[in-house]
């Protein structure tokens, strides 16, 4: 290809400039749109019941044969499981961000079929799921009634069979949870006196129900091989029960006198909801609440509308009576989180054209950077396309920071174009041919090196490599665009508009601006001179300056991401242990009644007999409470509402409140704090366990460090423990099966079968009436038929005593439990907080009890200590290809040495701004160290010239620093200027924007206040020390 090709082809620069754009607005329709990049490890839950266990039972019976089979799954990273007593185990085994979810639940299901058979029967029938679980909850949508004939049981129906289903065929939709669900079943009240009277069982009515409710083939009439039949006709009759009245009428026992007694006559049955055990409502009505949670890589945006859209039609054939509502909706803070990143996006646009403007001081000349730019940043999207990416927090904040590097290409082009054809008189067409053939070599170098920079680290593991990866690929595409841009668009531009200046005196603006930069260009040549005339006191100064970063290193707060405003919080009510439903719904309407009072509360989501830290639990209450719009609210930030709430339910003498704010990424961990694990380990007892917890807790307590501490490990609960006489029972003939099925089924339920209605399956369930298991003295009423057929009490086969047992039993990777959640104090750091509890657990736990990490801590304390890796790798590439490129191991040692001044800007700034040592502080320091080195390479790179044509290294370094100085201080102060938006935002998403903007902020001003006084300076001492060596 000729040298001029792209000048002599304006046309064919053009269309390359025009695809690169249509590609790119392609890509801006089609990316899908979320908060971050698919980042959360892929979750499998395990759920089983066994009805009427204890947590004991339910731990030994099902949580140990499951996670038997379970633990050691490929790919597993750690496993948590709840055994309740409820009886209901569930666990959830959370992988490696690598693993496929649908190959990891196949093994699960696999691995269970091989626990089957050593678990009881009771809890296969009931059937063991094995569900992937959808990592962000992207609306609730609640069913409404005023209407007294629309109760819950209804409504929760009713969103079963004609909300769910509809919803779940809309593309983009993962999963959708009936919150509190009552689902029907149809209900056998037994009468236990009624029962003994006339000489029946539970096992007699299980085996009538049985038998009477089922479904079977009964045959065809003329089925081959048959001669002279012309017709085949199926034999049909009624199997399944469907109604009340048929199920009252099922025949349990047929007297030889002919009378018959069914099971109305031992019996109430009635159509109820399948459990009791929890209640969902909106802002103190009962409500069906639904949760939808998105597929992985779908568009949140779109998948919400089509929800939303589907609702509409929905509620066009609403029942009347009945409404809809969509109280949460988390497409309202991405959207304006990618709203207010937009925002910044235009506003840094806007400041760097502005300074472009008063750099090149020509309309004409400006207008060139300002079509560039947007073309190296729209086509970026359609390379994001190609890559998989999404729009995200990650990829728009990485345009913003582009912005101040894709601009310096066009400006240095224009800027030599515009100096060769004022200074040599040459036309447009032979300057930009001239200054092209110059600059083709360093515009690729330094596009080379940035990519350098940048894309090594996109190659780390985990989800920092993720996070890095969707950041510095998205910067690395926009400055190869640029690059391209500007050897085919800028040169064509430039000799197209450019005009040779006109002699006029330029105005004042100008002329202030040239004189600022001439005396600065004075004032930084006589620094340098001053410089290298005292190199002790320099060295010195440079020795402080590592000094200072690793002791400013060490005091930064670290964490892994910033805590956000995401316009919701949780508050978790605790009752004692025992506590009924009834009394934790009278304490919740309370809490509930306060906070719809609350100014800034929109509404307010409850679930009672429910907890996300120990599950299904009567003596637990969940509560989401949903802010009012960011611009609506009368606080300035969430937590000064959630300290009002704290102070609010520090009254409450008969519960315990915890208030958290949600996960910083949604999926990953069950709060937006810490998540701590201690484990019972080697000897260790539960009680061992949770003497270990009290402890925790109290040395915890007594700091500022940490804040709203609250553990999953219950106090023991009271429990009524009958002791069985074995022998007593075998003399009886009274099998021990007949003796726990009987109290299972009275004061639990007993699943006995299924039944058909709404074209679908529900179950029966055999309980007693609510009068017969409220109190100890009612197991008198419950008897057993001996081998005489004589019916004989339960209590004549045992003795009855008060004890206590544990309440849910938590299980971390197959050790008993319990997890400790909370956050760091005002003005500590996630990271602080953990080593802070993890001293205690040195200090004051016995060596039995271990810790681990969970959700987002453990993903912390997996990706922490890589900011040296990062800085590493970005310092390795850098010389590297600064070493390939000048065929010199000596010259990138002058670059690499003057970046550590930048750096120290970086972390003073964002010590003193009160911020973190977090992954996006860590995403801004490598590409400081980019920007920076590309600003020294300019210098070294004019530097090494001169030297070539026989100068000594000061006069060279001199003179390339001044000729240097005004493009270096003008694309850095478009860059800075870019970045002033991110420093100074506010409102959703604004603590990612501050994280990523201040570091690089301050450490750019550093960069060409202190820094470029060390390029030319280091540039001086390596050529003398490499004479040195060359005279040895």
């Amino acid at each position: 290809m000729k040298k001029n090709f792209f000048i002599d082809h304006p046309v064919f620069s053009m269309v390359i400039s025009i695809l690169i754009t249509i590609v790119g607005l392609i890509g801006l329709i089609l990316l899908p749109i979320d908060q971050y990049p698919q980042i959360v490890p892929p979750v499998v839950k395990v759920t089983a019941s066994y009805p009427g266990a204890d947590a004991q039972t339910t731990t030994q019976a099902v949580a140990t044969p499951i996670e038997q089979v379970l633990n050691g799954t490929p790919g597993m990273m750690y496993m948590e499981s709840v055994s309740s007593n409820s009886g209901v185990f569930s666990a959830s085994l959370t992988f490696d961000i690598d693993t496929d979810p649908d190959l990891a639940a196949v093994e699960i299901q696999n691995r269970i079929k091989q626990a089957e058979s050593r678990l009881p029967v009771e809890v296969v029938q009931n059937g063991i799921g094995v569900e992937k679980q959808a990592s962000s909850k992207l609306l609730t949508i609640t069913l409404l009634s005023n209407d007294p004939k629309y109760d819950e049981i209804y409504l929760s129906n009713y969103a079963t069979l004609n909300v769910v289903d509809m919803l779940r065929r809309v593309p983009g939709v993962g999963s959708i949870s009936n919150v509190g669900s009552r689902y029907y079943a149809m209900r056998i009240w037994v009468m236990p006196d009624k029962l003994t009277d006339m000489g029946l069982t539970v096992k007699d009515l299980q085996n009538a129900i049985k038998d009477q409710n089922r479904e079977s083939a009964a045959g065809v009439l003329g089925q081959a091989p048959i001669d002279g039949v012309d017709v085949t006709i199926p034999i049909a009759a009624q199997g399944r029960l469907a109604s009340v009245e048929e199920f009252e009428q099922i025949v349990v026992r047929a007297n030889p006198d002919g009378s018959i007694i069914r099971l109305k006559d031992v019996s109430r049955i009635s159509l109820e909801a399948q459990s009791y055990s929890t209640e969902s409502g909106i802002d103190g009505r009962n409500a069906a609440v639904m949760n939808v949670n998105m597929l992985p890589g779908s568009n949140a945006i779109e998948v919400a509308k089509e929800v939303k859209k589907a609702m509409e039609e929905i509620g066009r054939n609403l029942p009347e009576g009945i409404t809809y509502s969509i109280p949460f909706d988390m497409t309202t803070y991405i959207s304006q989180s990618i709203h207010e990143v937009y925002k910044t996006l235009f506003e840094a646009l806007l400041l760097v054209i502005l300074v472009v403007f008063l750099s090149l001081q020509n309309w004409r000349s400006t207008i060139i950077p300002v079509v560039a730019v947007p073309i190296s940043l729209i086509g970026t999207f359609g390379v994001m396309l190609l890559f998989g990416f999404s729009l995200n927090l990650m990829t728009l904040l990485g345009l913003i920071l582009a912005i101040g590097i894709v601009v310096d290409d066009a400006i240095v082009v224009v800027e030599s174009v515009d100096k060769i054809m004022n200074e040599e008189k040459l036309s447009p067409y032979e300057a930009t041919q001239k200054a092209m053939s110059n600059m083709t070599g360093a515009l690729i170098a330094t596009s080379l090196v940035l990519c350098a920079v940048f894309v090594p680290v996109s190659f780390l593991s985990g989800i920092t490599g993720l996070l890095y990866r969707q950041f510095t690929i998205t910067i690395a595409v926009s400055v190869i665009i640029s690059t391209i841009v500007a050897l085919t668009l800028t040169p064509v531009m430039c000799s197209l508009i450019l005009r040779p200046a006109k002699g006029g005196e330029k105005n004042f603006i100008f002329k202030s601006i040239n004189s600022w930069l001439s005396k600065g260009n004075d004032f930084y040549s006589g620094k340098i001179s001053s410089a290298l005339a005292n190199s002790k006191r320099i060295f010195a100064a440079f020795g402080v300056i590592l000094a200072a970063i690793y002791l400013l290193n060490t005091l930064t707060p670290k964490s892994f991401m910033p805590k956000e405003d995401q316009g919701y919080f949780t508050v978790e009510l605790e009752l004692p242990e025992g506590a009924t439903i009834e009394r934790t719904r009278e304490v919740s309407k309370r809490a509930l009644n306060f906070l719809m009072n609350d100014p800034d509360v929109e509404h307010v989501l409850d679930v009672v007999g429910s907890s996300p830290r120990v599950g299904t639990n009567q003596a637990r209450s969940q509560m989401t409470v949903i802010l009012k719009p960011w611009d609506e609210r009368k606080a300035d930030n969430i937590e000064q509402i959630m300290d009002r709430a704290r102070r609010e339910f520090a009254r409450y003498p008969e519960a315990k409140a915890f208030i958290s704010t949600p996960p910083v990424i949604p999926g990953l961990g069950s709060s937006g704090g810490f998540e701590m694990v201690l484990e019972a380990r080697a000897d260790a007892t539960y009680s061992d366990l949770q003497n270990a917890v009290d402890t925790l807790m109290h040395y915890a307590r007594q700091s500022r460090q940490v804040t709203g501490l609250s553990a999953s490990i219950q106090n023991d609960i009271p429990r009524l423990y009958f002791d069985i006489d074995r022998d007593k029972a075998r003399l009886h003939g009274v099998q021990m099966a007949d003796i726990f099925s009987t109290l299972k089924a009275f004061t639990g339920s007993l699943y006995v079968n299924d039944f058909n209605m709404y074209n679908r399956v529900y179950r029966v369930y055999i309980q007693a009436e609510a009068p017969y298991r409220a109190y100890r003295d009612n197991l008198n009423l419950f008897s057993v038929k001996g081998s005489d057929g004589a019916m004989i009490p339960i209590t004549a086969l045992g003795n009855t005593e008060y004890s206590t047992g544990s309440g849910t039993i938590k299980r971390f990777n197959m050790f008993q439990s319990a997890t400790i959640t909370g956050e760091a104090g005002d003005g500590f750091s996630s990271g602080e907080a953990m080593a802070f509890l993890e001293e205690i657990v040195d200090k004051h736990l016995p060596e039995n009890i271990k810790v681990e990490w969970s959700g987002l801590s453990y993903q912390e304390k997996k990706e922490s200590g890589k900011t040296g890796m990062i800085l590493a790798l970005a310092f390795l590439f850098v010389f590297l290809f600064l070493a390939a490129q000048y065929e010199s191991w000596s010259i990138p040692i002058a670059v690499l040495l003057s970046l550590p001044v930048s750096i120290l800007g970086s972390y003073a700034g964002v010590f003193v701004c009160g911020l973190e040592n977090n992954i996006y502080f860590q995403i801004g320091l490598v590409m400081l160290i980019g920007l920076v080195a590309k600003n020294a390479i300019l210098i070294v790179e004019f530097a090494k010239l001169e030297m070539d044509k026989g100068v000594d290294a000061v006069t060279a370094a001199l003179t390339a620093s001044r000729l240097r100085f005004r493009p270096i201080v003008m694309t850095s102060l478009a860059f800075i200027l870019g970045l002033l938006p991110l420093v100074l935002s506010s409102g959703p998403g604004s603590a990612s924007r501050h994280g990523i903007g201040t570091g690089v902020f301050f450490g750019m001003c550093v960069a060409i206040t202190v820094g470029i006084v060390y390029v030319p300076f280091f540039f001086v001492w390596v050529d003398r020390i490499k004479r040195k060596f060359r005279k040895r």
